[in-house]
């Protein structure tokens, strides 16, 4: 929700640095300035394109989608921050749902859509994970809460929890 009021804030920015821009245009039309101020009411126009591409091609999360879809959004998300994400085959994955590359670094993301909050065997299946798949870290993404003692097994093991909504900033969070 805050990244969505993010974007229609700079959205909204944008249209008023435009609006700006034209007017003193026109009202210095015939001299340089009015050449100025109308270049940069293109510049934004332009950014403002981007950010409407954007908005209308960034992967959605929707409450309604199967786990599989699940693995799909959260693959889309981390190509969107520039990762080489792919999805696992459902079965005979060893506990990996995606493997991710990004800059000679290498993670496993289970994801888990659940009602419920996310217990320890998840945890335990993304720590045999990492060394199965050479990864340096294990990333376990859910659309509920952890339980305290994945919590718990997840610190000791450096795997790092996230809900869906932060897979958005993983750069920063793996960081830590």
């Amino acid at each position: 929700m805050a990244r969505h009021q993010e974007k229609s804030g700079g959205t909204a920015n944008c249209v008023i640095f435009i609006g700006v821009f034209t007017i003193l245009a026109g009202f210095f039309w015939s001299r340089t300035p009015g050449m100025i101020c109308m270049g940069l009411a293109l510049v934004g126009l332009l950014h403002l394109a981007v950010l409407v591409h954007e908005q209308i091609t960034e992967a959605k999360f929707h409450a309604d989608m199967s786990p599989e879809e699940f693995e799909h959004y959260c693959a889309a998300v981390l190509r969107e921050a520039k990762w080489e994400a792919r999805v696992t085959r459902a079965s005979g994955d060893q506990g990996v749902d995606i493997v991710a590359d990004k800059r000679g670094m290498r993670i496993v993301i289970q994801c888990k859509k659940y009602s419920k909050p996310v217990g320890n065997r998840a945890v335990q299946e993304i720590v045999a994970a990492i060394a199965h798949e050479g990864a340096q870290r294990g990333v376990v993404v859910a659309t509920n809460d952890y339980t305290p003692a994945a919590e718990k097994l997840a610190a000791s093991n450096e795997v790092l929890l996230l809900h869906h909504l932060d897979l958005r900033r993983i750069d920063r969070l793996l960081a830590r």
